[in-house]
């Protein structure tokens, strides 16, 4: 089923690698398209199937998934997967269009680099739970994820759940409803290497090359990326404000209508503002 009754889906080839793109075609009131790049394991739908047909009643919405290299055992990078989106969206709006541009969690490493690279052609940012440079903490969940993923799926699919959810959303779910969240939280062997990247990131030095009017959104009960990566963030960024969800890391689960709000007036109103601002949650 396609994400709006417009949506086109394709596939680019890059690299060898056949990258699938999402577009929901239609213009709205906003100038420029908006890109969306989803996160670790995830897939446009998965990670912004609310998102995405949210966004399209508003502005033409791109949204690109990754694909595995043609060589499985060459190592993923920030730069390949920042290649990926790239060349997708020179393919489908030209190489010197304009847009804006949204990453979520591993996505928002990949969008930051992205932005850092393409200059002015990005005019708006939006950074979801992102980070700078892996750390210690991060890199400890790595190595237990690591060893549930060779050792327990069942384990695996318990530990994602317990720290991608905040411990009200938790609360929230039946006992029949987290057994069908758990069955869904599989992982495959791309997922792994792009764990694999999670623990190794480290573009705070390319960040400072973002020129777009950025605003990051941190998640305040994300145990994945914790909120003191975000302000990291605002303070590498020069044209950066920073407001808070009250979410655990899969806002997509529990906060949707409110990352719609607050990206939907980010890019009507990108100076509402100033750099550096901390904004008051939005409450959606």
């Amino acid at each position: 089923m396609p994400l709006t009754a417009s949506t086109v889906t394709r596939t680019v080839s890059v690299d060898g690698a056949s990258v699938t793109c999402h577009d929901s075609v239609t213009p709205g009131e906003l100038d420029r398209p908006l890109v969306l790049v989803h996160g670790t394991g995830g897939t446009t739908a998965s990670h912004f199937g609310h998102l995405f047909p949210m966004m399209a009643t508003r502005t033409r919405v791109i949204a690109v998934d990754w694909a595995p290299t043609a060589d499985p055992a060459a190592d993923l990078t920030v730069d390949l997967l920042v290649g990926q989106v790239r060349a997708a969206v020179d393919e489908l709006l030209g190489s010197d269009a304009a847009f804006d541009l949204l990453g979520y969690s591993l996505g928002a490493v990949v969008a930051g680099q992205l932005a850092a690279d393409l200059g002015r052609r990005v005019e708006n940012l939006v950074l979801v739970a992102g980070w700078a440079t892996t750390d210690v903490h991060q890199r400890l969940r790595n190595e237990v994820w690591r060893h549930l993923y060779d050792t327990s799926p069942d384990a695996l699919a318990r530990y994602t759940a317990f720290c991608g959810l905040s411990p009200l959303a938790l609360r929230s779910l039946t006992p029949a409803m987290l057994d069908g969240a758990l069955a869904s939280l599989t992982a495959d062997e791309f997922t792994a290497r792009q764990m694999d990247l999670n623990a190794r990131v480290d573009v705070a030095d390319r960040l400072s090359a973002v020129t777009a009017r950025t605003l990051i959104v941190s998640c305040a009960e994300d145990v994945m990326v914790p909120p003191h990566h975000q302000y990291e963030l605002l303070g590498i960024i020069d044209d950066a404000r920073l407001t808070t969800m009250t979410s655990g890391h899969a806002f997509f689960l529990e906060r949707p209508a409110e990352l719609m709000q607050i990206v939907d007036l980010h890019l009507r109103e990108p100076d509402r503002h100033p750099a550096g601002a901390i904004i008051p949650e939005t409450h959606a």
